[in-house]
């Protein structure tokens, strides 16, 4: 009945033993399959999936589980209904012990004019077997509630945020918090908007250092933005401060601020320190022509904990770009998981888009994926991501594969290594080639050289930005290489030789005007 399709087995030794690659889709013979969210599990040996199927005719749609190991291959695969008298979707996965997980998703029952009365679901199943030990509901009648993110509390109980609305009375959407114990019980629920003309939608949830929690989302409305000369859909990003029983401390609502920016959107919150927040979105921008085309940026920012800006980086520049989640990584960076598409005039949709971001909010690299055939106007996306041990990631979402026995959407799941490579070593060259030559002087000062530990790499050509900085030692060694995103147009960045031994050491730079090499000495 289920059918899974490997499009690639990429094999490559890593510290000593051979790490396998993979790039496999999920076709359950339905129209869609989606994965939406990812967890792995029994310390790494494998993972776990969670989304949805739908079929169109006659409409039916399914929560989606499987438990897949560390090199691919399927260990279980569950797909049901929350209720017998109602379809559901699939959405976060959450592992609460090492026997059993929950997945947050929906109930509904589609009506004849198309709305749906829809109730926020909690499965609990056991992860050994993928069975589902109980079902609870959560919601009001004829209101429509949709769940977007789930945290665990210290003290077991857990909070999950989403939107409501009541249907055929169609008053404001508002942000919505429910908490429950850890058997399910609901302790408290809470409805939040910040203007009530408008329509909310929350996007994601942290705890904060106090025991509270800061709920980042967004309004919408229908206005004129700066340069526009006509109405057009707006959105402002919102953060929300609670205590921890959901009680409103306060509110903040941030607004496009630049020419012709429509839309500010946050899609990602973390806690950087006991101090600092970082949110991952976009800034979209109304180009009033024939078509009504939009244009997006990237967004990170970062806020302190009462929700003053301290810094903010836009990069890129996309008919589409769209940040899904932000997940810490082992060495304190960060990676983003979404789509993007060029262009708004051509029939080419999104690809697959990983981005690896420093804490300080630079970008250090770049990758995307797609498996949709060029003249497809449907999208391939990454919703989420894990890091492995070996600092490697496997990514889950959605793709329209060419595959000669699929139909429409797949399940996406791919294993690559840590510079978000499916063939190992995309990222580099011969770590001992020569660079080629540049075509003028590109400007390339380390400073302090000699070293002791960091010196400050500069490019003093002003028409050159940073694309990728490659360290090594008089071997050949590769002791760093730091890609970055033309489009951030960073111009300098820190080459730290503080955990290498003295010596001297090769830095090739490769910059939009050329190649450079310069040395360092390590004291």
């Amino acid at each position: 009945m289920r059918l899974l399709l490997t499009m690639a087995l990429l094999a490559q030794v890593w510290v000593g033993s051979a790490q396998v690659y993979w790039n496999k889709q999920i076709d359950w013979q339905h129209n869609f399959e989606y994965l939406s969210s990812i967890v792995a599990v029994d310390a790494f040996q494998s993972i776990i999936v969670a989304g949805g199927m739908l079929q169109l005719n006659p409409t039916d749609e399914n929560i989606y589980l499987s438990r897949i190991s560390e090199n691919g291959e399927t260990i279980w695969a569950k797909s049901s209904r929350p209720f017998p008298d109602k379809l559901g979707k699939g959405g976060q996965v959450y592992q609460i012990d090492q026997h059993y997980g929950l997945v947050l998703g929906n109930a509904y029952l589609p009506s004849a004019n198309g709305t749906t009365d829809m109730q926020m679901v909690l499965v609990k199943f056991d992860m050994d077997s993928g069975d589902v030990i109980w079902t609870k509901e959560y919601g009001k009648p004829d209101w429509m509630e949709y769940p977007w993110r789930m945290i665990k509390n210290s003290d077991g109980s857990l909070v999950m945020i989403g939107q409501t609305i009541q249907m055929n009375n169609n008053p404001p959407q508002k942000i919505l918090f429910i908490k429950i114990d850890s058997l399910g019980n609901q302790l408290v629920r809470k409805e939040f908007v910040v203007n009530i003309t408008r329509n909310h939608s929350a996007w994601d949830i942290v705890g904060s250092p106090d025991g509270g929690f800061f709920i980042l989302g967004s309004d919408n409305y229908w206005g004129n933005c700066n340069g526009c000369s006509t109405e057009t859909g707006m959105a402002e990003m919102i953060l929300l401060k609670t205590d921890f029983d959901g009680n409103l401390l306060w509110s903040k609502v941030y607004s496009p601020w630049e020419f012709k920016q429509s839309g500010l959107a946050g899609y990602d919150i973390k806690l950087v320190s006991d101090t600092t927040l970082m949110v991952v979105g976009h800034k979209q921008y109304t180009l009033l022509n024939s078509s009504f085309s939009y244009f997006s940026r990237y967004i990170l920012m970062k806020f302190d904990l009462n929700g003053n800006v301290l810094d903010s980086v836009s990069f890129g520049g996309y008919a589409g770009a769209y940040p899904t989640r932000a997940i810490k990584l082992a060495d304190k960076n960060y990676l983003i998981t979404g789509q993007e598409k060029d262009s708004t005039f051509n029939l080419v949709g999104p690809t697959g888009v990983i981005i690896k971001i420093a804490s300080s909010l630079n970008v250090i690299w770049k990758k995307e994926y797609r498996v949709s055939p060029p003249e497809s106007q449907l999208h391939d996306k990454f919703d989420d991501a894990v890091e492995m041990p070996d600092k490697g990631f496997i990514i889950c979402g959605r793709a329209f594969g060419p595959l000669e026995d699929s139909t429409n959407q797949n399940g996406w799941v791919i294993r690559v290594d840590s510079f978000g490579c499916l063939e190992p070593g995309c990222q580099l060259n011969s770590a001992i080639e020569d660079p080629p030559t540049p075509k003028q002087d590109i400007g390339i000062t380390l400073s302090p050289n000699p070293t002791s530990g960091q010196a400050r790499l500069t490019l003093a050509h002003e028409g050159a930005v940073l694309l990728g900085v490659r360290v090594l030692d008089v071997q050949g060694r590769v002791v760093s290489d730091m890609q970055f995103l033309r489009g951030a147009g960073w111009r300098e960045c820190v080459v730290d030789l503080g955990g290498e031994p003295a010596g001297v050491y090769l830095v090739q730079v490769r910059t939009s005007e050329g190649w450079g090499v310069r040395k360092i000495v390590k004291q």
